[in-house]
This record gives C-alpha cells, sequence and structure tokens, in this order.
C-alpha cells in the first residue's frame, strides 16, 4: 500500500497533540503551584461574597435605622409612625423639642454613614428640620455643602438644591434662588425638573429677570407641556414678554427728508 501523505489538518492535529502532551506534562510537575492558585482564586471569591453581603446588611440596617429615626419624630409629633404626612401639633413647643431631637440623631446617622445615598437622603431630611425651625442660615450652609458632594447628575442633588432655592427665597435672595433652582432644573436624571423650572421662571420673574423667566418657562413647557397647560405658562410668558416691551426704547425717528435742490434756470 502506498503510504497516505499527511495533510495540512493532520500536521495541526499533531502539533496541537504534541501541545496538549506538553500541558499535562507542566501540570504534572508544578501541581502544588496550581492547588495553590486555585486556592487563592476561591479565598478572594470568598472575600468578595462576604464583602457584598456585608454590604447588603450594612444597607438594610441604615436603612432601618433611618425608617426608625422617621418613626420616633411622627410619633414625637403626635402623629402615627404609618402616616404619609405628620400633622403639625396645636403645641408648638413639642414641636420645636420633636425636630430639635430628630435633628440630632439625622446628624448621628450622617456622621455614621458618610458619603452614601441613605446620608444624603437624612441630609436633605435635616435641612427640612432646620427650615421649619427657623435656622435658614445652618439650611443653606448644609444643603449647599451637600449638593457639592454630590455627582453632577445625582438626581438627590435636584432635590438638595431645589430645597436650597426655597431656603434663598426665605432669606430674600430671589435671584440667587431662582439661579439654584435653574442648576437643579438641568439636572435631567431628576424627574421632576419640569416643576422646578417653574419655579425658577417665577423666582426670575420676581427679580425682574424677565428674559430669563421667559427662558425658563419656555424650558418647562418643552419638558412638560401638560404641566405648562396647567400652569397657564404661556400666559405668563406673555406677561414677562409685556415687561420686555414696555421697557424697550422706542423706535428711532426716521430721519428728516433732505430738501429738494432749486431749480436750475435750464428747467425755467
Amino acid at each position: 500500500m502506498t503510504p497516505r501523505q499527511h495533510s495540512d489538518t493532520d500536521t495541526r492535529l499533531e502539533g496541537f497533540e504534541a501541545r496538549l502532551q506538553d500541558a499535562f506534562a507542566w501540570a504534572n510537575d508544578h501541581g502544588r503551584e496550581i492547588m495553590v492558585g486555585i486556592a487563592v482564586i476561591l479565598a478572594v471569591g470568598a472575600v468578595a461574597a462576604g464583602v457584598y453581603e456585608w454590604r447588603h446588611q450594612r444597607q438594610e440596617g441604615a436603612q432601618t435605622e433611618l425608617a426608625a429615626i422617621d418613626a420616633r419624630f411622627a410619633t414625637a409629633m403626635g402623629s402615627s409612625s404609618s402616616d404619609i404626612f405628620v400633622a403639625e401639633p396645636a403645641n408648638a413647643e413639642q414641636a420645636k423639642k420633636a425636630r430639635e431631637a430628630s435633628l440630632a440623631e439625622l446628624d448621628a446617622f450622617i456622621a455614621k454613614y458618610p458619603g452614601t445615598t441613605l446620608a444624603a437622603l437624612a441630609g436633605v431630611r435635616a435641612g427640612e428640620l432646620e427650615v421649619d425651625l427657623g435656622q435658614l442660615d445652618a439650611a443653606d450652609a448644609r444643603l449647599a455643602k451637600l449638593a457639592d458632594s454630590l455627582d453632577a447628575a445625582d438626581p438627590h442633588r435636584a432635590i438638595a438644591l431645589r430645597l436650597r432655592g426655597y431656603v434663598l427665597d426665605q432669606k430674600g435672595q430671589t435671584l440667587a434662588a431662582a439661579e439654584v433652582y435653574e442648576t437643579a432644573a438641568k439636572i435631567e436624571s431628576y424627574a421632576a425638573r419640569a416643576a422646578i423650572w417653574v419655579t425658577a421662571g417665577d423666582c426670575f420673574a420676581r427679580a425682574n429677570e424677565p428674559v430669563r423667566a421667559i427662558a425658563a418657562y419656555r424650558e418647562a413647557l418643552e419638558e412638560s407641556p401638560e404641566l405648562g397647560e396647567q400652569e397657564r405658562l404661556v400666559e405668563r410668558i406673555g406677561v414677562q414678554q409685556a415687561k420686555i416691551d414696555a421697557t424697550a426704547p422706542p423706535p428711532a425717528a426716521a430721519p428728516p427728508a433732505a430738501p429738494s435742490a432749486p431749480a436750475s434756470s435750464s428747467d425755467k
């Protein structure tokens, strides 16, 4: 019989078998190193799983703590802990003490879980309490610091800025409030940004900035035509445009007509 010639496929198979045999030989010579490597991989996986579980449990624990703070505040105000809205008690001193106690608890929570989403929410809640207590400067400083610490696209930043805009407006800084509202409304991840545009427009209008008020109202219209119709933004834009027209300088008078040239002798 004529011996069969080796094809390219046979050559590749022989090369693969040779490499496979070499690999088995190397594994046999380095079995201890391989087992150590596998053990390291398993150990790293176990550590990662443990870290995840710890973080998950810590997150759940933080949520429980924050909910407990809210529940204690509601009870101290004379409401049920299951109520969505906490009613204002008739006793002003009771309300003041409840807010001060809850504010202290929130500050302790923020210190315990710094840099977390729940800490950011607690910061906003603390700012609300400071506003209710009349501590506007403290609320302004807290919310400004909180907004600066959050990512530019974080919706929680919009919440902090929205409340800070309210604080600035209460302090009589209407234009600054409008600009903070405007910054909050530009955060696209915040679902209620159309409403913030409306508030920004109102503040610009009260700050006698009709051009910026119109721009804000138009942003709200583009974001939510339904809200624009509810808030009658087209009419508000018309009011602001009337202000612009009223302050616009009158059109320049047309130059007087040039006198006609005297008739020449040839025209007589």
